[in-house]
Protein backbone atom coordinates (compact mmCIF):
# COMPACT_ATOMS: atom_id res chain seq x y z
CA UNK A 1 0.00 0.00 0.00
CA UNK A 2 0.83 3.27 -0.22
CA UNK A 3 1.35 6.07 1.81
CA UNK A 4 -2.01 7.97 2.75
CA UNK A 5 -1.13 12.08 3.39
CA UNK A 6 -4.58 12.86 3.81
CA UNK A 7 -6.48 12.33 7.83
CA UNK A 8 -9.77 11.56 5.96
CA UNK A 9 -9.38 7.99 5.71
CA UNK A 10 -8.03 7.29 9.15
CA UNK A 11 -11.02 9.70 10.10
CA UNK A 12 -13.27 7.36 8.19
CA UNK A 13 -12.15 3.91 9.70
CA UNK A 14 -11.66 5.13 13.31
CA UNK A 15 -15.30 6.46 13.07
CA UNK A 16 -16.03 2.83 11.66
CA UNK A 17 -14.33 1.01 14.39
CA UNK A 18 -15.65 3.15 17.50
CA UNK A 19 -19.17 2.80 16.40
CA UNK A 20 -19.52 -0.97 15.18
CA UNK A 21 -21.05 -3.05 18.39
CA UNK A 22 -18.25 -5.19 19.32
CA UNK A 23 -18.93 -9.53 18.54
CA UNK A 24 -18.16 -11.88 20.69
CA UNK A 25 -15.24 -14.16 20.14
CA UNK A 26 -14.89 -17.48 21.55
CA UNK A 27 -12.21 -18.18 24.33
CA UNK A 28 -9.25 -21.01 24.17
CA UNK A 29 -9.06 -23.62 26.50
CA UNK A 30 -7.54 -21.81 29.94
CA UNK A 31 -4.79 -24.13 30.62
CA UNK A 32 -1.31 -23.10 31.20
CA UNK A 33 1.80 -24.08 29.46
CA UNK A 34 4.39 -25.12 31.99
CA UNK A 35 5.18 -24.29 35.58
CA UNK A 36 9.48 -24.61 34.60
CA UNK A 37 11.09 -21.91 36.40
CA UNK A 38 9.18 -21.86 39.47
CA UNK A 39 7.38 -18.74 37.77
CA UNK A 40 3.75 -19.13 37.52
CA UNK A 41 2.88 -15.62 35.87
CA UNK A 42 5.04 -12.03 34.98
CA UNK A 43 5.31 -9.70 37.68
CA UNK A 44 5.76 -5.89 37.04
CA UNK A 45 9.34 -4.38 38.04
CA UNK A 46 8.16 -2.87 40.92
CA UNK A 47 7.91 -6.44 42.71
CA UNK A 48 10.89 -7.51 41.71
CA UNK A 49 12.88 -4.38 43.53
CA UNK A 50 13.51 -2.83 40.12
CA UNK A 51 13.29 0.78 39.03
CA UNK A 52 9.69 1.85 38.51
CA UNK A 53 8.69 0.72 34.69
CA UNK A 54 6.14 0.15 33.09
CA UNK A 55 5.53 -3.72 31.12
CA UNK A 56 2.93 -6.15 29.46
CA UNK A 57 1.48 -7.03 32.33
CA UNK A 58 1.04 -3.58 34.13
CA UNK A 59 -3.10 -3.59 33.20
CA UNK A 60 -3.76 -1.72 30.16
CA UNK A 61 -3.80 -4.96 27.80
CA UNK A 62 -6.92 -6.95 28.40
CA UNK A 63 -7.91 -10.01 26.96
CA UNK A 64 -9.62 -8.23 23.83
CA UNK A 65 -6.63 -5.60 23.45
CA UNK A 66 -5.06 -2.52 24.31
CA UNK A 67 -1.23 -1.38 25.11
CA UNK A 68 1.85 -1.80 26.91
CA UNK A 69 5.15 -0.29 27.01
CA UNK A 70 8.81 -1.11 27.51
CA UNK A 71 10.98 1.58 28.29
CA UNK A 72 10.20 3.81 25.29
CA UNK A 73 8.61 2.38 23.02
CA UNK A 74 4.61 1.63 23.14
CA UNK A 75 3.02 -1.42 21.49
CA UNK A 76 -0.70 -1.36 20.29
CA UNK A 77 -2.21 -4.80 20.45
CA UNK A 78 -5.54 -4.89 18.01
CA UNK A 79 -8.25 -7.85 18.86
CA UNK A 80 -7.01 -9.55 15.65
CA UNK A 81 -3.57 -9.92 16.78
CA UNK A 82 -1.79 -6.60 14.90
CA UNK A 83 0.77 -5.31 16.71
CA UNK A 84 2.22 -2.00 16.00
CA UNK A 85 4.90 -0.61 17.96
CA UNK A 86 6.30 3.26 17.99
CA UNK A 87 9.29 4.34 19.70
CA UNK A 88 8.16 7.47 21.46
CA UNK A 89 11.50 8.74 22.36
CA UNK A 90 11.02 9.40 25.85
CA UNK A 91 10.95 6.61 28.83
CA UNK A 92 7.01 5.57 29.74
CA UNK A 93 6.17 5.61 33.44
CA UNK A 94 2.22 5.44 33.31
CA UNK A 95 -0.13 3.27 30.92
CA UNK A 96 -3.19 4.86 32.15
CA UNK A 97 -2.27 9.02 32.16
CA UNK A 98 0.21 9.81 30.15
CA UNK A 99 0.36 12.91 27.33
CA UNK A 100 4.26 12.80 25.80
CA UNK A 101 5.42 14.99 23.52
CA UNK A 102 8.40 14.63 21.73
CA UNK A 103 10.39 15.52 18.04
CA UNK A 104 9.06 11.97 17.14
CA UNK A 105 5.19 12.74 17.65
CA UNK A 106 2.40 12.80 21.01
CA UNK A 107 1.43 9.88 22.56
CA UNK A 108 -2.09 10.29 24.81
CA UNK A 109 -2.80 6.94 26.85
CA UNK A 110 -6.33 7.31 29.17
CA UNK A 111 -8.07 4.52 31.09
CA UNK A 112 -9.71 3.50 28.02
CA UNK A 113 -7.59 4.79 24.92
CA UNK A 114 -4.19 5.19 23.30
CA UNK A 115 -3.29 7.44 20.74
CA UNK A 116 -0.24 8.30 19.17
CA UNK A 117 -0.07 11.03 16.44
CA UNK A 118 3.21 11.17 14.40
CA UNK A 119 5.45 14.26 13.82
CA UNK A 120 4.25 13.85 10.14
CA UNK A 121 0.63 14.24 12.03
CA UNK A 122 -0.68 10.28 10.98
CA UNK A 123 -2.97 9.38 14.02
CA UNK A 124 -2.75 5.51 15.47
CA UNK A 125 -5.22 4.39 17.83
CA UNK A 126 -6.48 1.69 19.74
CA UNK A 127 -8.81 1.05 23.08
CA UNK A 128 -8.67 -1.60 25.42
CA UNK A 129 -11.37 -3.59 23.50
CA UNK A 130 -8.89 -3.67 20.51
CA UNK A 131 -10.14 -1.70 17.94
CA UNK A 132 -9.01 1.65 16.46
CA UNK A 133 -6.96 3.13 13.41
CA UNK A 134 -3.23 2.54 12.57
CA UNK A 135 -1.36 4.40 9.97
CA UNK A 136 2.03 3.66 8.85
CA UNK A 137 4.13 3.67 5.77
CA UNK A 138 1.95 1.20 4.37
CA UNK A 139 -1.28 2.99 4.77
CA UNK A 140 -4.42 3.20 7.10
CA UNK A 141 -5.82 0.23 8.38
CA UNK A 142 -8.77 0.02 10.72
CA UNK A 143 -9.67 -2.64 13.15
CA UNK A 144 -13.09 -3.25 13.73
CA UNK A 145 -14.05 -4.73 17.23
CA UNK A 146 -14.86 -8.02 15.73
CA UNK A 147 -11.32 -8.57 14.11
CA UNK A 148 -12.23 -7.46 10.61
CA UNK A 149 -9.91 -5.28 8.90
CA UNK A 150 -10.60 -2.11 6.56
CA UNK A 151 -8.02 -0.81 4.75
CA UNK A 152 -7.41 2.75 2.80
CA UNK A 153 -5.12 2.57 0.17
CA UNK A 154 -4.65 3.44 -3.46
CA UNK A 155 -7.60 1.79 -4.63
CA UNK A 156 -9.83 3.57 -1.87
CA UNK A 157 -11.52 1.55 1.06
CA UNK A 158 -11.25 -2.13 0.92
CA UNK A 159 -12.82 -4.58 3.69
CA UNK A 160 -11.15 -8.36 4.60
CA UNK A 161 -13.54 -10.71 5.39
CA UNK A 162 -12.64 -13.96 6.88
CA UNK A 163 -11.43 -15.73 4.74
CA UNK A 164 -9.05 -12.76 3.76
CA UNK A 165 -10.83 -12.06 0.65
CA UNK A 166 -12.68 -8.74 0.00
CA UNK A 167 -16.02 -9.02 1.94
CA UNK A 168 -18.61 -7.56 3.92
CA UNK A 169 -16.78 -5.14 7.25
CA UNK A 170 -18.68 -6.77 9.46
CA UNK A 171 -17.49 -10.64 9.42
CA UNK A 172 -15.54 -11.89 11.65
CA UNK A 173 -11.64 -12.55 10.88
CA UNK A 174 -11.84 -16.11 12.93
CA UNK A 175 -12.14 -19.92 11.20
CA UNK A 176 -12.62 -22.99 13.05
CA UNK A 177 -12.27 -26.80 13.68
CA UNK A 178 -15.48 -28.66 13.50
CA UNK A 179 -15.96 -31.07 16.07
CA UNK A 180 -14.29 -34.26 14.80
CA UNK A 181 -11.53 -32.30 14.05
CA UNK A 182 -11.67 -32.72 10.29
CA UNK A 183 -12.64 -29.71 8.75
CA UNK A 184 -11.76 -25.96 8.74
CA UNK A 185 -14.71 -23.20 8.52
CA UNK A 186 -14.54 -19.87 8.30
CA UNK A 187 -16.44 -16.61 9.63
CA UNK A 188 -19.33 -18.83 11.87
CA UNK A 189 -18.02 -21.41 14.85
CA UNK A 190 -19.84 -24.94 13.86
CA UNK A 191 -21.36 -26.39 16.81
CA UNK A 192 -18.97 -27.86 18.82
CA UNK A 193 -15.94 -26.36 17.48
CA UNK A 194 -13.09 -24.67 18.40
CA UNK A 195 -11.41 -21.16 17.58
CA UNK A 196 -8.33 -23.02 15.16
CA UNK A 197 -6.99 -19.32 14.20
CA UNK A 198 -7.63 -16.05 12.11
CA UNK A 199 -7.09 -14.51 8.67
CA UNK A 200 -5.31 -10.69 8.96
CA UNK A 201 -4.80 -9.42 5.61
CA UNK A 202 -4.08 -5.87 5.79
CA UNK A 203 -1.51 -5.57 8.53
CA UNK A 204 1.48 -3.53 9.02
CA UNK A 205 3.94 -3.46 6.53
CA UNK A 206 1.39 -4.75 3.99
CA UNK A 207 1.73 -8.06 5.05
CA UNK A 208 -0.92 -11.48 5.45
CA UNK A 209 -0.70 -13.23 8.64
CA UNK A 210 -2.45 -16.14 9.81
CA UNK A 211 -2.33 -16.50 13.28
CA UNK A 212 -2.83 -20.21 14.79
CA UNK A 213 -3.93 -21.10 18.02
CA UNK A 214 -1.79 -23.73 19.53
CA UNK A 215 -4.27 -25.48 21.88
CA UNK A 216 -5.92 -26.59 18.75
CA UNK A 217 -2.38 -27.44 17.45
CA UNK A 218 -0.74 -29.14 19.93
CA UNK A 219 -1.66 -30.89 23.29
CA UNK A 220 -1.00 -29.66 26.74
CA UNK A 221 2.71 -28.78 27.08
CA UNK A 222 3.53 -30.85 23.60
CA UNK A 223 4.98 -30.22 19.88
CA UNK A 224 3.72 -32.89 18.17
CA UNK A 225 0.63 -31.68 16.30
CA UNK A 226 -2.60 -33.28 16.91
CA UNK A 227 -4.93 -34.98 14.21
CA UNK A 228 -6.72 -31.76 14.19
CA UNK A 229 -3.87 -29.52 14.32
CA UNK A 230 -2.41 -31.12 10.88
CA UNK A 231 -5.92 -30.72 9.25
CA UNK A 232 -5.60 -26.54 10.55
CA UNK A 233 -1.88 -26.22 9.04
CA UNK A 234 -3.38 -28.54 5.97
CA UNK A 235 -5.83 -26.25 4.73
CA UNK A 236 -3.86 -22.83 5.81
CA UNK A 237 -1.26 -24.39 3.38
CA UNK A 238 -4.26 -24.40 0.76
CA UNK A 239 -5.29 -21.13 1.47
CA UNK A 240 -1.67 -19.50 1.30
CA UNK A 241 -0.07 -21.57 -1.66
CA UNK A 242 -1.22 -18.84 -4.43
CA UNK A 243 -0.05 -15.76 -2.15
CA UNK A 244 3.24 -17.29 -1.03
CA UNK A 245 5.21 -18.45 -4.19
CA UNK A 246 8.52 -17.38 -4.55
CA UNK A 247 8.20 -15.12 -1.14
CA UNK A 248 10.30 -16.09 2.14
CA UNK A 249 6.94 -17.23 4.70
CA UNK A 250 7.75 -16.73 8.37
CA UNK A 251 6.35 -19.38 10.80
CA UNK A 252 7.05 -17.86 14.38
CA UNK A 253 6.08 -19.39 17.99
CA UNK A 254 4.08 -17.90 20.52
CA UNK A 255 3.91 -19.04 24.18
CA UNK A 256 2.20 -17.56 27.18
CA UNK A 257 4.00 -16.37 30.01
CA UNK A 258 4.20 -19.65 32.64
CA UNK A 259 7.40 -20.87 32.96
CA UNK A 260 11.07 -19.85 32.50
CA UNK A 261 11.91 -17.14 29.91
CA UNK A 262 14.08 -19.92 28.21
CA UNK A 263 11.51 -22.90 28.47
CA UNK A 264 9.19 -20.45 26.34
CA UNK A 265 11.61 -19.58 23.64
CA UNK A 266 12.49 -23.60 23.33
CA UNK A 267 8.51 -24.61 23.25
CA UNK A 268 8.24 -21.63 20.75
CA UNK A 269 10.82 -22.88 18.73
CA UNK A 270 9.73 -26.53 18.55
CA UNK A 271 6.20 -25.96 17.52
CA UNK A 272 7.39 -23.35 14.93
CA UNK A 273 9.25 -26.27 13.81
CA UNK A 274 6.37 -28.61 13.85
CA UNK A 275 4.10 -26.49 11.86
CA UNK A 276 6.92 -25.68 9.46
CA UNK A 277 7.26 -29.06 9.16
CA UNK A 278 3.93 -29.54 7.89
CA UNK A 279 3.47 -26.64 5.68
CA UNK A 280 6.98 -27.93 3.97
CA UNK A 281 4.80 -31.37 3.37
CA UNK A 282 1.68 -29.57 1.79
CA UNK A 283 3.99 -27.24 -0.13
CA UNK A 284 7.58 -28.56 -1.60
CA UNK A 285 9.62 -25.82 -2.14
CA UNK A 286 7.82 -23.39 0.38
CA UNK A 287 10.89 -20.48 1.74
CA UNK A 288 10.62 -20.44 5.16
CA UNK A 289 12.24 -18.28 8.51
CA UNK A 290 11.40 -20.11 11.58
CA UNK A 291 11.43 -18.46 14.59
CA UNK A 292 10.44 -18.07 18.09
CA UNK A 293 9.04 -15.37 20.27
CA UNK A 294 8.82 -17.18 23.55
CA UNK A 295 6.26 -14.94 25.63
CA UNK A 296 7.89 -11.33 24.73
CA UNK A 297 4.95 -10.62 22.33
CA UNK A 298 1.46 -11.08 23.86
CA UNK A 299 -1.31 -10.47 22.27
CA UNK A 300 -3.65 -10.44 25.48
CA UNK A 301 -2.72 -9.91 29.47
CA UNK A 302 -1.08 -12.66 30.88
CA UNK A 303 -2.59 -11.37 34.33
CA UNK A 304 -5.84 -9.49 35.56
CA UNK A 305 -4.90 -6.19 36.54
CA UNK A 306 -4.97 -7.31 40.15
CA UNK A 307 -2.17 -9.69 39.22
CA UNK A 308 -3.83 -12.74 39.69
CA UNK A 309 -3.66 -15.39 36.71
CA UNK A 310 -5.66 -14.82 33.61
CA UNK A 311 -6.65 -17.93 31.84
CA UNK A 312 -8.31 -16.64 29.10
CA UNK A 313 -5.83 -14.13 28.22
CA UNK A 314 -2.79 -16.50 28.34
CA UNK A 315 -4.93 -18.77 25.89
CA UNK A 316 -5.18 -16.23 22.87
CA UNK A 317 -1.25 -15.55 23.81
CA UNK A 318 0.10 -19.51 22.54
CA UNK A 319 -0.15 -19.33 18.73
CA UNK A 320 2.29 -19.91 16.15
CA UNK A 321 1.98 -16.77 13.50
CA UNK A 322 2.50 -17.24 9.74
CA UNK A 323 2.96 -14.37 7.76
CA UNK A 324 4.82 -13.50 3.94
CA UNK A 325 4.79 -9.69 2.26
CA UNK A 326 2.38 -8.89 0.21
CA UNK A 327 4.49 -7.44 -1.91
Amino acid sequence: MTRIRSLTAAAVLLATAGTLSACQQQDGPAVSEATAGGRTASTSASNRGEPATVGPEDGALGDDGGWYAEGSKVTFVYTNGIRFTVDTGAPITDLHHTTSRTSRGVLTLTPTQATWIGADGTPSTVNTHGAGVISDPSGVIGVLPDGSVTCANKQGLQFVGSDGSKGAADESGLFYVDKSGKKTVAGRPPTGGKPAGRYVVCNVGDTSTVDLNADVLFAYGSAKLTPAGEQVVDQTAISIKSHVDGKTVAVVGNTDSMGSDAFNLKLGKRRADAVAAQLRSKLPGIQLKIASNGESQPIAANTAPDGSDNPTGRAKNRRVTISWANK
